[in-house]
Formats: structure tokens, C-alpha cells, sequence
């Protein structure tokens, strides 16, 4: 279930964008709508998300996801937002939006506010590449996946093709080509339970794809609006370390401020497999509740708790929750 409350107190959690305005409050002259630089993040209320992609119904390890973020964020007095990314049409299955929710509410989960959809900030997305055109930093790429060396970094074959900012349309996208944004330099950032992570954009990273050939935006650029825009603490799997970095050069580029992360271990079986909705892993709304908020609490290393019900576990659970007990590991065998 959700709770309605006033998210206006905290300037993140608004739906449109902020602009960039001079001191009289105009926007300079032909420069494009942008997200613009936000408060400093000690200011605000803090606010957790769960972003779950409409793929499938939830699994073990989305439950751990949920639960890290929810505890860390309720225990800081904060709003705990539900999103779905449904930004992948194609990979989106119908249903699985409404089953998420239904599964959350079964495990006892209270999130604030309406639960938003990626599918409903197209604007916002289109605003932000705008302003990256605006700086010269995006190119149109013909290349294929097949085209290019697997597992290497994309090595700037169509970074000539620069795409020209024009301030009578919003529409950028290039037929069969997907737009890549030039990075350069590095991110640095101390992850909450993983410890200090660095990265030299060019040598690890490359020319990141932000708006896709099929005319979708891409992850790294809607995560990294999305959750500058609305979000002072990330708490997510493991497996999405390496996209921090990515999405964060986002942030930079676009004078965002940036959310704490904290990824907790990715849950794998015997075999070292993640457990995932492509791998068929069981959905938690086939098993018992408590039992399994129990075991997820185990999981994420916290100290043994009692509880009799759901409601119980969770009044207990928000205020003994302890971030720094979390395994500081990728993955963590069942």
C-alpha cells in the first residue's frame, strides 16, 4: 500500500525539471530546459527508491533490494518511493507493474506517495539530452553490437558525427543510429557498503549509449535524471555497481548532485548464478511472507530479530537495521 504525503517539502521529489535561470529568473537565450544544479543532499528529507523493472514478478533477490533500501531509509525517517522502470517496452511484460505492487503490499512494504513510472518522464529525458547536445558532448553512432569487439569498450568509430544543438525541436534522434555521450576524466565515490570506487571514464567506460537506436532512452541516462531529480540514497544490488559510474558522469555533465549509494551482495545458488527473472528464479509471491522477510534479513547480515508477523518484523526490523553489518560482497551464495 502507499502512503500520501507532502513531497513537496523535499525539491527532488518534484516532477518537472529545474531550470537553469539567470539572476532575474529568465532562461538564457537559446540554451535548453535542463535539470540544473540541485539543493545540497544533507538539506533535504532524505528519500529511497525501489525501482523495479516490469519484466517479471519478484524474485529473492529483488526482496533484498526492496528491503535494504526500505529499512536504511525508513530508519533515516525518510520516504521510500516506488518506480518502475518500464522504459524497455519490449522487455516489459503485462501485469508485472500491478504483480510488484500486490507482492509488496503482501510483504508488508508502505511506499510514499503515487508509484511512479519511467514511461511518464519522456520529457524529462528529452530535456536532459537537449542540454547535453547543448555542450557538444553527444554523437550519432551507426555501429551495431555485432560491429564492434565484444567486451571491449566502445573505441569512438562515429564520435565525428556530433549532434547539433537546435533550439526549435526536441526531437534528436537520428534513424538508425543510437546517440553516445563523449566522457571523459574520471567519477569517484564511496559507496556505503562497498567501500571507495574510482574509474577513468575513457579507459573503463567509454562512449556510453544514453538514447538507443529504437528510439528508447537508455538506463544510464534516465536512472541518473530520475534519481538526481527525486532520490538522496540509492540502496541496490551489487550487479549495478558498475553502472554507477556511468550514471554519476550523467549527473556531472548535467550539474545534478548526487545520491549516496550504498549496493548490497547479489544473492546467487550453488552454481554462483544470480538469481534473476531471465533464469526463472522462483517469485516470492509463492511462499510465505514472514518466513521469507526473515531469511532476507539473515541474508543482509543483520542480528537475529523475533517477530510473530509481518507488521511485527517490520517495526522491529526499521529500528535495528544496521547498513554497516551488510556484507561488503558482489554476491553472497544461498
Amino acid at each position: 500500500m502507499h502512503r500520501l504525503q507532502d513531497l513537496g517539502r523535499n525539491p527532488r521529489t518534484s516532477n518537472s525539471l529545474i531550470d537553469d535561470r539567470d539572476a532575474d529568473g529568465s532562461v538564457p537565450p537559446d540554451y535548453p530546459q535542463t535539470v540544473g544544479s540541485l539543493a545540497d543532499p544533507s538539506s533535504l528529507t532524505p528519500v529511497g527508491r525501489f525501482a523495479p523493472s516490469p519484466t517479471g514478478d519478484l524474485h529473492f533477490g529483488s526482496l533484498l533490494a526492496a528491503m535494504a533500501s526500505y529499512c536504511d531509509i525508513k530508519q533515516r525517517d525518510g520516504l521510500w518511493l516506488l518506480r518502475i522502470d518500464d522504459i524497455d517496452g519490449p522487455r516489459s511484460v503485462p501485469g508485472s507493474a500491478d504483480s510488484i505492487q500486490h507482492s509488496l503490499e503482501q510483504f508488508g512494504f508502505e511506499w510514499d506517495g503515487p508509484v511512479q513510472s519511467q514511461s511518464q518522464h519522456a520529457e524529462r529525458y528529452k530535456s536532459a539530452l537537449a542540454a547535453m547536445i547543448s555542450q557538444k558532448r553527444i554523437f550519432a553512432c551507426s555501429c551495431s553490437r555485432r560491429s564492434l569487439p565484444t567486451g571491449e569498450i566502445y573505441p569512438g568509430l562515429c564520435r565525428q558525427n556530433t549532434v547539433l544543438y537546435d533550439a526549435t525541436t526536441s526531437d534528436y534522434t537520428v534513424k538508425d543510429h543510437a546517440l553516445r555521450a563523449t566522457l571523459t576524466g574520471s567519477v569517484s565515490f564511496i559507496d556505503a557498503i562497498q567501500g571507495p570506487q574510482h574509474t577513468q571514464l575513457e579507459q573503463h567506460l567509454g562512449d556510453i549509449i544514453v538514447w538507443r537506436r529504437d528510439n528508447f532512452v537508455a538506463y544510464a541516462l534516465a536512472c541518473a535524471v530520475d534519481d538526481a531529480q527525486a532520490v538522496t540514497h540509492v540502496v541496490r544490488g551489487a550487479d549495478l555497481l558498475g553502472n554507477t559510474s556511468a550514471q554519476l558522469a550523467v549527473m556531472q555533465l548535467l550539474g545534478l548532485s548526487e545520491p549516496v549509494y550504498a549496493h548490497i551482495p547479489v544473492a546467487v545458488d550453488a552454481d554462483g548464478h544470480k538469481l534473476s527473472k531471465n533464469s526463472n528464479a522462483a517469485s516470492i509471491a509463492e511462499g510465505s511472507a514472514l518466513p521469507l522477510l526473515l531469511k532476507a534479513w539473515h541474508f543482509l547480515g543483520q542480528d537475529n530479530i523475533q517477530a510473530s508477523s509481518v507488521s511485527d518484523f517490520w517495526s522491529t526490523a526499521i529500528k535495528q537495521w544496521k547498513l554497516s553489518c551488510v556484507p561488503a560482497h558482489m554476491t553472497v551464495a544461498l
